[in-house]
């Protein structure tokens, strides 16, 4: 578990002044915690003692071991494909492609043990209820998760928007969010500087933002309302969206089934407009075709 999880963690009991120090070092996390003590206690409001009082009940014998933690999941955060590769090489697995299955089941076997079913709900109410439009933005890879659920979200509703292009596009889009929009971010360690950027900006103008990230947290976590967080690590060169991707569909899944008729009538109404211009090649229409080239 992570310092953050550790501190997200409603079983942890906090005075109010720990409860200060909680909301500081997650406001900038993990940056906040790397300071002094002294520095800490001032920013938080509390006393020296307290702060390392505080370390002492999160699991860490000293501030010393606190802050070495949290230098780990710096770490852990900045990793390259070419370091997660030397972590990985060496490792022992069966075939490839099961050793490959089997991670991923762990993982997403990881994610449902921690994922807060109350976080999960706001992600849904924030969805359901946006009385503006729903954009969605992510990076390079995260990029397509974002398209996938934006995909799925317009045939539930409209006033989705898929957010990307040149720097100076995405700028422009600035201009018209405002309170009744929710932005969906996707960001994933190595996280892209125009996409927090971005996405900070939003917020200012009054935005509503549900951030899907891995368990290290993006920073755009400190301006989210909702923070969705799955394992991105594989035995791989590179980080994995397999988990990711699951939550996503977690998500609309279950958004399908809260809407209920709605949906659903939208949905029809998209099939049949679909059906009208031919979208999709049917059984019917691949076996006419198939025959007039037989009879060829």
């Amino acid at each position: 578990m992570t310092i953050r999880e550790r501190l997200a963690d409603p079983s942890l009991a906090l005075t109010p002044s720990e409860r200060k120090l909680a909301r500081v070092i997650l406001a900038n996390y993990p940056v906040a915690g790397l300071g002094t003590v002294a520095t800490l206690a001032a920013r938080a409001d509390v006393s020296d003692p307290t702060v390392v009082r505080f370390a002492t009940k999160l699991g860490h014998p000293s501030f010393t071991a606190f802050q070495e933690a949290l230098l780990s999941e710096v770490e852990q955060r900045l990793r390259s494909p070419l370091m997660m590769m030397e972590v990985r090489q060496g490792r022992a697995a069966s075939h490839p492609v099961r050793g490959y299955a089997e991670a991923m089941a762990a993982s997403l076997s990881a994610d449902g043990e921690v994922l807060s079913p109350a976080e999960f709900d706001r992600a849904l109410d924030l969805l359901i209820s946006a009385k503006g439009r729903l954009m969605l933005i992510g990076g390079r890879f995260s990029g397509h998760l974002a398209a996938i659920m934006e995909a799925h979200l317009r045939q539930m509703r409209p006033g989705t928007v898929l957010l990307g292009g040149p720097g100076a596009d995405l700028v422009d889009q600035l201009v018209d969010i405002g309170s009744r929009d929710v932005l969906v971010v996707f960001d994933y360690r190595r996280y892209q500087s125009d996409v927090v950027a971005f996405a900070r900006q939003a917020r200012a103008r009054g935005a509503r933002i549900v951030l899907f990230t891995d368990r290290w947290g993006s920073p755009i976590a400190e301006a989210a309302e909702v923070v969705l967080a799955s394992e991105v690590e594989a035995p791989s060169l590179f980080d994995t969206m397999v988990p990711a991707l699951a939550l996503v569909e977690a998500v609309l899944t279950t958004m399908v089934e809260r809407i209920g008729k709605p949906a659903l009538k939208r949905i029809e109404a998209l099939e049949e407009a679909r059906q009208e211009n031919a979208v999709t090649v049917d059984r019917d229409d691949t076996a006419k075709t198939g025959t007039a080239e037989e009879k060829r």
